[in-house]
């Protein structure tokens, strides 16, 4: 019984020694004076640069392409040419179509017509049905791209209304566009080739009608010469659209993104080259976490800092919020629902490159010219926030209402006033009435 009294005298001791310290004996404290400043609510957030619009380099034409100039990393303008298909068979096949042309042009004033033997009457009906035959192939490759080019046309438009409503980007609607030309260029390319090979029948055709017909009739000749004249102006017409397109140039001012073709290789139409990025379309895309975005709206104004600035600090402004949100993985492991966020800014200066890391903070809510202390020196009390403010030699418990807080300040509502001495980082030993000196 007397050692517990004991012990509880002890501790009385120390206790009132520690007041009694605290009262008498000074405790060293950093001050401040409460300011007027703008003080700003933000969501800060890690991001990183992206091009808006990014094009897809394609074949334009099946043969054979060179091995491209440009390398990743490169910058190229609009109608710079990026990489080009060996023109050298198509100009051949302009040559030898031209010469066929001179040699029937010639034939057209009339020959005299050998009565005809029965091969070549055999010979004749074998090239009608040839003929045919490859009209009918033609024709049913015809149907099958007119097919595809619908989809593309129904999956372009369902694209377009998605990206009107912001749920998908840019880049995606520039696929579905580039998919839905190429499927309508293909439709037209086998319409010319149906043309052409219409006429290789009616060719074939009164090449047998005039085997089999009298071999003195010279005007069935003419317009089977005629006939044969079509045929190679139509081949003609195909191939110079072709050689028009052996060389590929750049759509916009941008920089090679990717590179799908290093060396010379013969590819098919359609077939992807390079990928190109328009660098005056550079923004910034972050994942902000789905509690948070509910504060944010287009038009809010961005803070954008990070290494690749240095010390400087460029503003930028929330161009769209996705409206729908997804999962994604923290660096610690957690699973957290984030809604994609877009800012745009001025990069014409800066120089931003596209996947550069930047750190961002969008400013939610703004309060100009308004009394404030720094964040670390308020803390909760009594259900509200309090500060220490100095009173001569000693510190004061004072309660006070805060307005905008963010991590380097907090709003003063009520409680302080312009000029008034506070304590900056109150210590945990410190209480009500405590002796202070300034450090």
């Amino acid at each position: 019984m007397v050692r517990y009294i004991g012990i509880g005298v002890l501790v009385a001791a120390v206790g009132g020694g520690a007041i009694f310290a605290l009262m008498y004996n000074p405790l060293p404290v950093e001050m401040t004076d409460v300011t007027k400043r703008t003080v700003r609510e933000f969501i800060a957030e890690d991001a990183k640069t992206r091009l808006d619009d990014e094009f897809i380099i394609a074949m334009p034409i099946s043969g054979t392409l060179l091995a491209p100039d440009v390398e990743i990393g490169d910058d190229v303008e609009a109608g710079m040419c990026i990489a080009r298909v060996d023109e050298f068979p198509l100009e051949q096949q302009i040559k030898a179509s031209e010469a066929l042309l001179a040699q029937v042009q010639a034939q057209i004033s009339g020959v005299d017509v050998q009565k005809p033997k029965e091969e070549d009457l055999m010979t004749g009906e074998v090239r009608v049905n040839e003929a045919r035959d490859n009209l009918a192939i033609v024709r049913k490759e015809r149907e099958i791209a007119e097919t595809n080019y619908n989809e593309a046309r129904k999956e372009l438009g369902r694209i377009e209304r998605l990206f009107e409503q912001g749920a998908l980007p840019q880049s995606q609607l520039d696929e579905a566009t580039r998919l839905h030309e190429n499927m309508k260029d293909t439709v037209s390319r086998l319409d010319l080739t149906i043309s052409a090979t219409e006429k290789i029948v009616r060719v074939a055709e009164l090449s047998s009608e005039r085997l089999t017909g009298s071999v003195d009739d010279n005007e069935f000749m003419r317009e089977a010469y005629n006939a044969d004249i079509d045929r190679i102006n139509a081949q003609l017409e195909s191939i110079r659209t072709d050689l028009s397109k052996a060389q590929i140039n750049s759509p916009v001012d941008g920089i090679v993104l990717e590179k799908y073709v290093e060396d010379e290789r013969v590819m098919m139409s359609g077939t992807p080259i390079m990928k190109i990025g328009d660098v005056s379309s550079i923004e910034i895309e972050c994942d902000i976490l789905s509690e948070e975005v509910v504060d944010i709206v287009k038009g809010d104004t961005v803070e954008i800092t990070g290494k690749a600035l240095g010390d400087q600090v460029i503003m930028g402004t929330v161009k769209r919020v996705y409206p729908s949100g997804f999962m994604k993985i923290s660096a610690l492991g957690i699973e957290q629902q984030r809604v994609r966020t877009l800012i745009e800014f001025d990069n014409s200066e800066i120089a931003l490159r596209p996947g550069t890391s930047v750190d961002v903070r969008v400013i939610t809510e703004e309060s100009a010219d308004t009394l404030a202390v720094p964040e670390r020196s308020v803390f909760r009390h009594n259900n509200g926030w309090a500060v220490f403010a100095v009173d001569g030699t000693q510190a004061r418990l004072t309660p006070v209402e805060l307005g905008l807080k963010n991590d380097d300040w907090a709003e003063i509502i009520s409680g302080l006033e312009l000029d008034q001495t506070i304590i900056a980082e109150p210590k945990n030993e410190l209480v009500d009435g405590a002796r202070i000196t300034e450090l």
